[in-house]
């Protein structure tokens, strides 16, 4: 399951990206609990995290070409000192007394715009730190420390509002961004093939689309990815609030009760992952974990347990991310390692429209009920995966997994080899 920490490289990654998650949740809650403490309104709470989303929308594209094009450790190491030094501004704002309202939304932009950056280069940095059979493993394990940090971050900055301030909280987070920097930094890799001089940065881009308009494969997996995050991702930001405020009873700390429920769910299915990452069928276990979630979110819709939806959301928050761990893996398998950049960043341009599904969640929360909402949302979901399935199943069946992938990506790593003394394994040394 955790075989691929044995490469040293993928290692200082997987560290880097559980401290980089660590503190994107931390920073959710802290700026969440500091926005309200300024203006007691929910309208400016969401405001503020549209502004946090708005660059992926903004920037996703030219981020993965930029991933492409320029030195990725580089892009790393520039996107995590901007987001230490927006860290430090704020937290130093609210110890001085300075802080107003402006600075919570520019701060929030800042750390969007860099996190519009940094996740493209990090997924596309993952086929460079380990071999091709140890690709899904690592993708899992990846989605673990996502996944885990969804629940540890909160938590931790939870437990840490209780002794310090907010801009105490921003100090820590500053704090493990110098970690994860530091791991970046001790990544090594060999130099970059040369590039062709001639190409602009929006040619790279045009490149990009016209890569993956031309691969059926990543072309169908972005567009199921695109019903995931249109109307399955809405159901935790908009339905678990809901469902534990007005339908449950569960009040404020329900919230979080339930959200935890996702996030086990969750942890436990990139462990899934990471130990199963040699599926052969990884099309059709994408397709089977988005039909599952569907039915769970419908059958969440009619339960009327406490109990019984916490069982529920766990599943469903297990299926979302089996379903962006595959989904990951198979990009990343199908593709050149030149256009990694891009083939990752339109995933992170479909991320970028969950607040359309979010106004659309809440829109049918409020027309027709929270309970009729999420069955319809589930009822959607199911509908459009079956469609696909029928039409496009023995294309999806065609996808294979493992090392055995069959796109372009998997052959242009070599094996792993013998080293001299002292030296990293080949693995440790590909480019970047």
């Amino acid at each position: 399951m955790f075989r691929s920490l044995r490469h040293r490289n993928y290692r200082l990654l997987w560290l880097g990206q559980t401290g980089h998650s660590a503190s994107l949740w931390m920073d959710q809650v802290a700026r969440a609990v500091l926005i309200l403490e300024l203006t007691d309104s929910a309208f400016v709470l969401s405001a503020v995290i549209a502004t946090r989303l708005v660059p992926i929308l903004l920037f996703g594209l030219i981020a993965g070409a930029v991933a492409d094009r320029y030195n990725k450790k580089r892009i790393l190491m520039g996107t995590q000192t901007v987001s230490l030094c927006a860290h430090l501004f704020l937290g130093t704002m609210v110890v001085t007394g300075a802080i107003e309202v402006w600075h919570v939304f520019a701060t929030a932009l800042v750390a969007g715009t860099a996190m519009a950056f940094n996740q493209p280069v990090r997924q596309a940095l993952i086929p460079a730190t380990v071999p091709p059979e140890d690709l899904m493993n690592a993708v899992g394990l990846n989605s673990a420390a996502l996944s885990f940090m969804r629940i540890g971050g909160g938590s931790l900055a939870g437990v840490l509002l209780i002794w310090f301030s907010v801009g105490g909280v921003y100090y820590i987070n500053a704090g493990i961004y110098v970690f994860v920097i530091l791991t970046t930094v001790l990544m090594q890799f060999g130099p970059a093939p040369a590039r062709r001089k001639e190409s602009s940065l929006f040619g790279d881009l045009g490149e990009g689309f016209r890569y993956i308009a031309a691969n059926r494969v990543l072309g169908m997996v972005t567009g199921l990815a695109l019903i995931l995050f249109i109307f399955g991702f809405p159901y935790q930001q908009v339905f678990v609030p809901l469902l534990a405020k007005k339908t449950l009873d569960l009040g404020n700390s329900g919230v979080g009760f339930l959200a935890g429920a996702t996030g086990v769910g969750a942890f436990a299915g990139s462990l899934f992952v990471a130990w199963k990452s040699g599926v052969s069928r990884p099309g059709l276990q994408m397709m089977i974990n988005l039909l599952i979630f569907a039915g769970a979110l419908m059958a969440i819709a009619l339960q009327a347990t406490v109990a019984g939806t916490v069982v529920l959301l766990a599943v469903a928050g297990s299926m979302t991310v089996t379903f962006t761990a595959f989904t990951n893996g198979i990009l990343l398998q199908n593709s050149d390692p030149q256009m990694h950049g891009r083939v990752m960043s339109l995933l992170s341009l479909d991320r970028g429209l969950i607040p359309l599904g979010a106004i659309l969640a809440g829109t049918l929360a409020s027309s027709i009920g929270i309970r009729p909402g999420l069955f319809v949302m589930g009822a959607v979901i199911f509908v459009l995966s079956a469609t696909v399935l029928l039409f496009a199943g023995r294309t999806l069946a065609g996808i294979k997994g493992g090392a055995a992938a069959g796109g372009h990506g998997a052959r242009h790593h070599a094996p792993p080899e013998a080293s001299p003394a002292g030296a990293p394994p080949p693995a440790e040394r590909r480019t970047a």
